[in-house]
């Protein structure tokens, strides 16, 4: 880090494209010096980007002195929610790497012993539970990339409903019934948007599959722009969904046997990392699962 990169950092903060102000952001979050406080604080006023303002105020936080403790006439300032949300994700992140750095030499120091000591180690229990660890900390590693700071980039929304799709239209009680505009390309994390969109598909074909009412059932996939935002809305009419939606987003929670309860929870905050939200929606028969984010960021 040298002092050229840092003014460098405090020009790009002011581009107009948004890629650069982001890696701008970042950097000053790492490296600014006290002096650059203000420039900072006005780069903040006027962003528009969630997640661009959250890595300001984490440079902010930094360099604001603490009001010390002793001085009794100093009230604590309440922190905003969006560096709370910022600081809650980094936290996430570090503590998932942290546990899948420590638990992957383990599980592949398990899985070679086992198979060692065990004569019919891949008809085992003991084979059925490793795979099990080996998913749990697949599950942890999407929820480390949802928790961290997203790719931007362009791409071609309708392509990426057509592929995930294409990955689950192998049941024949299931229709798929796509409705949106062709050459639909937005801006965002490819890889976030598509777990969002996977989780809910894979959630309306198991609510549709519990229906088994002897009938082809749809499932309707649709998506669009408006002037402020994209947005995916699949329905289902399935067996329906029980409970608070916003229990169901908390990680660990699931009503299916076998299953984690962190696919809402990863699909959620992949889409909060691009400042946006996820709905679920009770419909009189099944669920309506969408996601929406910012369709303005600025020029790449």
């Amino acid at each position: 880090m040298t002092t050229s990169s840092i003014e460098v950092a405090l020009d790009q903060i002011l581009s107009l494209s948004y890629s650069e102000r982001l890696t701008a952001a970042r950097f000053l979050a790492l490296h600014a010096r006290p002096k650059d406080i203000d420039v900072i604080r006005q780069a903040r006023a006027r962003e528009n980007i969630g997640w661009i303002r959250k890595a300001l105020d984490d440079a902010i936080v930094r360099l604001k002195p603490d009001i010390p403790i002793s001085d009794p006439d100093a009230e604590a300032q309440p922190i905003p929610n969006e560096i709370l949300d910022g600081l809650n994700a980094k936290a996430l992140e570090t503590s998932t790497a942290l546990l899948i750095h420590e638990l992957e030499p383990l599980i592949g120091r398990l899985k070679l012993v086992a198979s060692d000591e065990l004569a019919n180690f891949d008809d085992s229990q003991t084979a059925k539970a490793i795979v099990r660890i080996d998913n749990f900390l697949a599950a942890l590693t999407r929820l480390r990339k949802a928790a961290s700071a997203p790719k931007l980039d362009e791409f071609a929304l309708d392509t990426l409903i057509q592929e995930v799709v294409a990955e689950n239209d192998h049941r024949p009680d299931i229709a798929f019934q796509l409705s949106g505009p062709a050459h639909c390309i937005v801006v965002g994390d490819r890889s976030l948007i598509e777990m969002c969109v996977s989780n809910g598909v894979r959630n309306a074909v198991e609510a549709t599959e519990a229906l088994v009412n002897g009938k082809v059932n749809p499932v309707l996939l649709s998506w669009s722009s408006t002037d402020t935002y994209n947005w995916v809305s699949i329905v289902d009419v399935g067996i329906g969904f029980t409970g608070n939606p916003v229990h169901a987003m908390e990680i660990g929670k699931t009503t299916k046997a076998g299953h984690f309860g962190m696919g809402l929870a990863i699909a959620q905050k992949s889409i909060a990392s691009m400042s946006g939200a996820l709905h679920l929606i009770s419909n009189t028969r099944g669920v309506r699962f969408e996601i929406q984010w910012p369709k303005e960021m600025g020029g790449i």
